[in-house]
């Protein structure tokens, strides 16, 4: 199923892209020179003659014979003092030098305005351009206009700002809609601005009365929006469809674009694991979507792409297409949503502009996990033992020399006890957190971008860099992160209707993060956490000889980062596409598009020989894990191609009937080829070479690859802009299936009727200004569901780990059965939605509901014999319905110079499943009206206040230990006396039910907004009313499991006769199956409600940067994440699924943004 262009078509193409490429550079490197017109002003050639004569009538000879204005306040400025002065054929500046300087008067030339200002006060050239121009303002010929402004029928508009262009000076109407102000002279140009209307400019022209009529901004609701294969008045849409402009992603402080977006579409949900550096988002479309899983179709610029290797600034802007009628047009990848970005372009006849964008950020964790000091834990673990061996965990030895230590850390922080005269024994109060972690990790990235064009031609070029520091604490371990981005769009118009053109996106990143080290239970792997549970406050971070210290078997985890190694990697990656675009007829546009992309990936995990000291400084071991030390070596080489061509054609009949069709071919194969190389025994164990070690070598391969191939059109018509008709549909192919199962059609149809344009509703079209309905109902597949060969049974073939006869023999393991007849899981949707605009499109809105049934999705058939000892082969065979609504309310507004505006966005979704084969009823598993999500747990009573309350109930089943006061105990729910979990069936649950869900209901985010004369506000709150989590025990209860383990500060609420209304049970160690079983006393409410940024920027005034040259400059400064309201133990974000992940980040941070 391959597409293969010829050698020579390719290097056409390649040689076409690279020549454009050397054009945008180019344009790069253009700057311009222009003389100041201001220096220019001050070089005119003055002559005056005067004596002993009033300053105010100086002035008006110099006006006239230099064609400038003094602008000046009388209450500054004494113009009423005599002066005297003689100059003939004099630059205007020496003039002006000698009429001010001996009179304490400063100026500043403003094109054809002189600026005067009091040297006593803050002068133009040491403070701020815009108080002067807008507060000292009182030029000597004062024009006072009023007038009134109107919509179109004459009715007056309440609060429209008229300002005096390039200043800060204006009014706003009343409510009869009319306007007074004063206008330093006759040829200013007035300003005309209000939410809903087009924003008009008007000379004064010496004018004292100015009356407006301003028209509707029709733009907002004729907006056009990317979608599949082209584009579509959003008017006009009939599908679910939201966008979002590069303008939200601006002065924000992300490193991809999933931190941009989160909030910002209704039901487009978007997670983030884990706060790693250069960790991605997860996305999601309304929902729960396949027990296999699914997420959209990102496409950028029309092919699927890496979005986390994008520069955000380089986004234009992002399309969600939500419901099958909109993105029923790709087929087999689009069932679960599809969103289409756009990066930016350069605009023909447009001059250069260059933009430079800067921002500096301080991060730190969102949650931090405070542990016990060492008081506590000899309170905490003392209580535990002697509630079981009537003794305490420490001996009086080790207590004395702990408190010691804590009372006055100049004591000794180890000690050699009797019972272990070889080892340090520590009594230290280590801090870990502080230890291994930094308080705050910087981060920087920057972004230069030219872009412009002439009549033919347009261009946008980028180059951007990021650089990043991770959590952990530099002295010990250098963690970071850098990308850097180039990106080129150039489009030529050859022809009148022919156009090429070529995208470029070149992306590089490379990581560094502490290894993968197995003797460590994964705490340094990638995306965990660097917390301390499996150490604890008694043991110091160095002995008193200077060596790193142990307990047992437990690693020192500052020994680990400093000395143990480090995992690197490394990805380039390089799309590459032509086009062409053709207008053969009237009406008429055929595109045609060939992409090619190269992804590879370097990694490397270098895990260094660890040993632990004695008391003497003596190497008595190696752990475990790191012996012998080892080297891997990682390559992944992709390659993807994409080819598009596809045609379109409109027409507008007796201006009613308006007709657009498109028919087009897709067609795509991408290569996966994996390498990997290991070798143990490090030579010198700080040289992670292959070459350096003398242990045996592994070396592994994988080859993949896959493609599809599908024909898709789309079908619209509008009658008198009323009544709205699309179809879409896909025929679609992919060799992820057989043969006879490989092809399918995807149609989907969607209808929308615009009822404002119907002549009932004249009556309130005033209030109203745009209501549509519509619905849709579609048909699409998901061939993501069981790998690249699913139907085909495969060897599996390894080398075992003994030897025999001197060699490591080679295993064939039998294939596991497979279905011959395995095709696509369907997805049906069905949407019905409203969108609205009113009160002038101050208040807009839009509202869908929708339900989606996966069919077919891929799982295993039937359970086979024992005797056969193969699982049983997957089938489709199993369904899915999913149900939800989202919601998205906007108002924007202004009084006078205030500009305001709210958008509030709301959603839910829940999933049920509605075939699966579970003759068993087993409730760990998928059954019949299973809710995905859901949490089957025990219900807590509470906490057993006496001993002989304990012993009344039999909660011998879930665990033996004998029930004292202070111990949990359960509800029985089927009332037999005794606390079981039956057989875990539907039919035998015994005292278990479904406790909680894990699936975040109502959804929500908020975003007001404020601006004020250059001043703008933004304020994003995101959150979840409803959603529960089970936090893993290992990290919340491992006080009750592991002894050797760090202690939270919560877990200090613990039962004792002085505490009986405590949180947790009473310490214990061992025997504690019943506190760490999934219950509803330990179940996390996770709701929460989170600040998620704040914005202040300021634009300083044009007054000033039309001076440096500079078209805008706008500096911001912008908090992310700054505050959490919610009911979770205060442990872990609630964002995440619990501390065990790399924590999320709250950040600080300052940039600015420049325009040339």
């Amino acid at each position: 199923m391959k597409f293969i262009l010829n050698n020579v078509a390719v290097r056409n193409i390649m040689k076409n892209i690279f020549s454009q490429i050397v054009i945008a550079i180019l344009f790069t490197g253009i700057s311009f020179a222009e003389k100041s017109n201001a220096q220019a002003v001050l070089n005119r050639i003055v002559s005056i003659s005067m004596e002993d004569t009033r300053l105010s009538s100086a002035l008006k000879q110099v006006e006239k014979d230099a064609d400038i204005k003094f602008v000046y306040s009388r209450n500054v400025v004494n113009i009423d003092q005599k002066i005297s002065i003689q100059a003939k054929d004099r630059k205007l500046g020496m003039v002006l030098d000698e009429l001010f300087n001996s009179n304490g008067i400063s100026y500043e030339a403003f094109d054809n305005r002189i600026v005067l200002s009091n040297i006593r006060t803050k002068s133009p050239a040491n403070g701020s351009i815009e108080t002067v121009s807008d507060l000292l303002i009182d030029s000597k010929e004062k024009i006072p206009v009023t007038g009134k402004v109107t919509d179109r029928n004459g009715e007056p508009l309440i609060g429209v700002s008229v300002k005096i262009k390039g200043t800060n000076i204006g009014a706003s109407t009343d409510v009869n809609g009319q306007y007074s102000l004063n206008t330093p002279d006759g040829d200013n140009t007035l300003v005309f601005t209000y939410i809903g209307y087009i924003t008009q400019e008007i000379p004064v022209n010496n004018r004292t009365a100015i009356n407006v009529s301003m028209q509707e901004d029709a733009a907002n609701l004729d907006e056009v929006v990317v979608i599949g294969y082209g584009t579509q008045k959003k008017t006009n849409l009939t599908g679910a469809v939201s966008t979002v402009s590069s303008k939200v992603l601006e002065s924000r402080p992300i490193t991809n674009l999933g931190q941009g977006l989160q909030g910002t579409v209704s039901n487009l949900n978007i997670t983030q694991g884990n706060g790693s550096l250069g960790q991605g988002s997860t996305f999601n479309v309304r929902g729960n979507t396949s027990i296999n899983g699914g997420s959209p179709l990102i496409l950028v610029n029309g092919i699927p792409m890496d979005i986390n290797q994008l520069n955000p600034n380089d986004i234009e802007s992002v399309t969600v297409l939500k419901d099958a009628a909109s993105a029923a047009i790709y087929g087999a990848r689009a069932a679960y949503g599809v969103m289409l970005i756009t990066t930016k372009s350069g605009q023909k006849n447009e001059k250069p502009k260059i933009s430079l964008s800067t921002n500096f950020v301080t991060n730190e964790p969102t949650t931090r996990i405070q542990f016990i000091d060492t008081k506590d834990r000899i309170a905490f673990m003392n209580e535990a033992y002697m509630r079981v061996n009537g003794r305490n965990y420490y001996d009086d030895i080790t207590m004395a020399a702990m408190m010691a230590h804590y009372n006055d850390p100049t004591k000794p922080s180890a000690i050699i006890h009797p019972a272990a005269p070889n080892d340090w024994r520590g009594v230290a109060n280590t801090d870990w957190e502080k230890i291994l972690q930094a308080e705050t990790y910087p981060m920087q990235q920057h972004t230069a971008s030219v872009s412009g064009g002439s009549e033919k031609f347009d261009y946008y070029t980028s180059v951007s860099y990021l650089n990043q520091k991770g959590l952990t604490n530099p002295e010990l371990f250098d963690e970071r992160f850098k990308r850097y981005n180039f990106m080129t769009n150039v489009n030529y118009k050859i022809l009148d209707w022919f156009t090429v053109g070529s995208k470029i996106s070149i992306n590089n990143s490379t990581k560094r993060f502490p290894p993968n080290h197995p003797w460590f239970r994964n705490e340094f792997a990638e995306g965990s956490t660097i917390f301390q549970q499996h150490i604890y406050s008694t043991q110091p971070y160095k002995d008193p000889n200077g060596k790193w210290t142990h307990e047992g078997s437990i690693l020192n985890p500052a020994q680990m980062l400093s000395e143990g190694g480090y995992q690197t990697r490394d990805i380039n990656d390089m799309w590459m596409t032509g086009l062409v675009k053709l207008t053969p007829v009237k009406n008429m546009t055929v595109n045609v598009d060939y992409s090619f992309n190269a992804s590879n990936r370097r990694e490397l995990n270098y895990a260094a020989q660890q040993p632990f000291f004695n008391n003497k400084g003596d190497v008595i071991g190696y752990y475990g894990g790191s012996n012998p030390s080892r080297v891997i070596k990682s390559g992944y080489n992709d390659k993807y191609y994409v080819f598009n061509a596809y045609a379109d054609y409109e027409k507008t009949l007796n201006n009613k009937h308006y007709f657009k069709g498109l028919v087009g071919y897709n067609q795509e194969n991408a290569q996966y080829n994996f390498t990997q190389a290991e070798r143990r025994n490090l030579i010198i164990n700080s040289l992670p070479y292959m070459n350096l070690a003398s242990g045996d070598r592994f070396a592994y391969d994988s080859i993949n690859e896959y493609a599809i191939r599908g024909a898709f059109t789309r079908f619209n018509y509008s009658f008198d802009d009323r009544y709205l008709f699309e179809f879409n549909g896909r025929y679609d192919g992919s060799s992820k299936f057989p043969k006879k199962d490989r092809f399918a059609f995807f149609p989907s149809a969607s209808v929308g009727w615009r009822i404002d344009n119907e002549s009932f509703f004249s009556g309130i079209k005033k209030s109203v200004d745009m209501l549509k309905i519509r619905a849709s109902y579609g048909n699409l597949g998901n061939q993501n569901v069981a790998g690249y060969y699913p139907y085909i049974p495969t060897l599996n073939a390894s080398e075992v780990n003994y030897l025999i006869n001197g060699d490591r023999p080679m295993t064939i393991s039998a294939p596991g059965l497979v279905s011959s007849s395995l095709t696509w899981e369907t997805v049906t949707q069905q949407n019905l939605g409203l969108d609205f605009a009113a009160l002038n499109n101050r208040l807009s809105g839009s509202f869908d509901i929708y339900k989606r049934d996966t069919k077919n999705m891929l799982t295993r058939s039937q359970t086979m014999p024992a005797i056969l000892a193969v699982n049983e082969p997957q089938a489709n065979a199993a369904d899915l319905s999913t149900k939800g609504w989202d919601l998205t309310l906007g108002w924007r507004d202004n009084v006078g110079n205030v500009r305001y505006g709210a958008t509030a966005l709301l959603s839910d979704y829940s999933a049920k499943i509605t075939k699966f084969s579970n003759p068993s009823g087993i409730i760990s598993d998928y059954y019949v009206g299973h809710n995905l999500g859901q949490i089957w747990g025990l219900t807590t009573g509470g906490i057993f206040q006496s001993d002989a309350e304990a012993s009344a109930l039999d909660q011998s089943n879930i665990n033996g230990r004998k029930r004292q006061a202070g111990d949990l105990y359960m509800v029985d729910l089927n009332g037999d006396g005794k606390i079981t979990r039956g057989n875990q069936t539907l039919s035998n649950p015994g005292d278990m039910s479904v406790i909680g869900n894990n699936t975040p209901r109502y959804s929500f985010g908020f975003m007001p907004n404020v601006g004020w004369k250059g001043f703008d506000l933004d304020v994003f709150f995101q959150g979840v009313a409803k959603m529960d989590q089970w936090i893993n025990a290992t990290y919340f209860l491992s006080q009750y499991t592991n002894e050797w383990g760090g202690i939270a500060k919560t877990a200090m609420d613990y039962w004792s006769p002085q505490n009986p209304g405590a949180y947790f049970p009473r310490p214990i160690i061992s025997g504690a199956g019943d506190i760490v079983a999934v219950q509803s006393r330990f179940l996390q409410n996770a709701a929460y409600i989170r600040l998620k940024q704040l914005t202040l920027s300021y634009t300083v005034p044009s007054i000033l940067t039309k001076k440096l040259k500079v078209e805008r400059v706008k500096v911001f400064f912008t908090g992310s994440n700054l505050w959490t309201g919610t009911k979770m133990i205060k442990i872990s974000d609630p964002e995440q699924a619990g501390p065990s992940s790399y924590p999320l980040y709250k950040s600080l941070s300052f940039g600015a943004n420049v325009n040339f």
